[in-house]
């Protein structure tokens, strides 16, 4: 009898600490709680909140919660553990918390997920990414799983003073993620005319626009060329998951606005392609008053009622 309880013991204990684990993730992911005046428990990242409303962002998606419908807030709880998880100096920082610092920037007036664009030469090639327009000319892509991604890379199809700009914002913002002064210094020794260096796990480098897979546009990125390979998908897969450049962009590097509906939908019926699950946030936008509000895609908006209907 000793000997058969022993490994029902044993197990009993692992899966006890499986759980512990696996809620402590939980909570590192999702640190604030909205108790609702029905009972129910909604555990996410509060984004916002203010007189009318909470806005909760969970693992994948965030929902908007009116006040009248909230008993209790706590937003304390975890939040130093989810901080401390996230900036983890071993790893580049997951989207969320690149979104939360876009989202805090008054500069940022628009941000919006498009298709990612094909890539069939260089050091990306066949690497799945999200990807983010940013006040029209600017890019963001996230290369891989979006929570530990392989490679953050931003780019710009501006000329001029503009790019002149963008490249000091870029990597000052880029020094702020970075964990060491070797890793700073490494950023900020790259010649602006392209190349690239090494400084542990990561590479960092610049692509000019007229290298073959800058498509116009001007690139620094940051990547872990060992995780980067493994993530390399084959070409069929990798053609279910991205659409040619001309389909998404005009060639000055703006979105092809006779496409917005169409890539739209494309967005929606890739995501099954994917290994790992995509957030469900498309982008926000700031109005004419600085106030932030979450991007809808196209297909989804209520049609504007007709003379009848009204």
């Amino acid at each position: 009898m000793k000997n058969s309880l022993t490994p029902c013991l044993l197990l009993f204990i692992l899966l006890s600490t499986l759980r512990a684990e696996i809620d402590l993730g939980a909570k590192r992911l999702m640190p604030d709680t909205v108790v609702m005046n029905d009972g129910r428990v909604v555990h996410g990242l509060i984004i916002k909140n203010n007189a009318e409303k909470v806005i909760l962002q969970e693992r994948m998606t965030e929902v908007e919660i009116p006040k009248s419908a909230i008993r209790r807030i706590d937003d304390q709880g975890q939040s130093g553990i989810y901080f401390a998880d996230i900036v983890d100096p071993g790893k580049l920082p997951p989207w969320r918390m690149i979104v939360q610092d876009l989202r805090s920037d008054d500069s940022i007036r628009s941000f919006k997920q498009i298709p990612a664009t094909t890539i069939d030469n260089g050091y990306l090639k066949n690497i799945p990414y999200l990807s983010f327009k940013i006040n029209e000319r600017i890019e963001m892509n996230v290369y891989g799983d979006s929570e530990h991604p392989v490679c953050l890379e931003y780019g710009i199809y501006e000329r001029g003073e503009k790019i002149t700009q963008f490249k000091k914002i870029i990597r000052a913002y880029l020094a702020g993620i970075l964990s060491n002064r070797k890793e700073v210094g490494a950023l900020y020794s790259l010649d602006e005319k392209g190349g690239r260096v090494q400084v542990g796990r990561f590479v960092f480098r610049i692509t000019p626009p007229d290298a073959p897979e800058a498509y116009g546009g001007w690139w620094l990125s940051i990547y872990d060329p060992a995780r980067l390979n493994k993530a390399r998908l084959s070409d069929a897969e990798y053609r279910k998951v991205t659409l040619p450049f001309d389909e998404v962009n005009t060639r000055s590097g703006r979105l092809r606005m006779d496409r917005v509906m169409a890539n739209d939908r494309y967005l929606a019926s890739t995501r099954m392609n994917w290994n790992t699950m995509l957030p469900d946030l498309r982008g926000f936008y700031r109005n004419h008053m600085g106030e932030l509000k979450l991007l809808i895609p196209s297909f989804m908006k209520s049609p504007k009622p007709t003379n009848a209907q009204q």
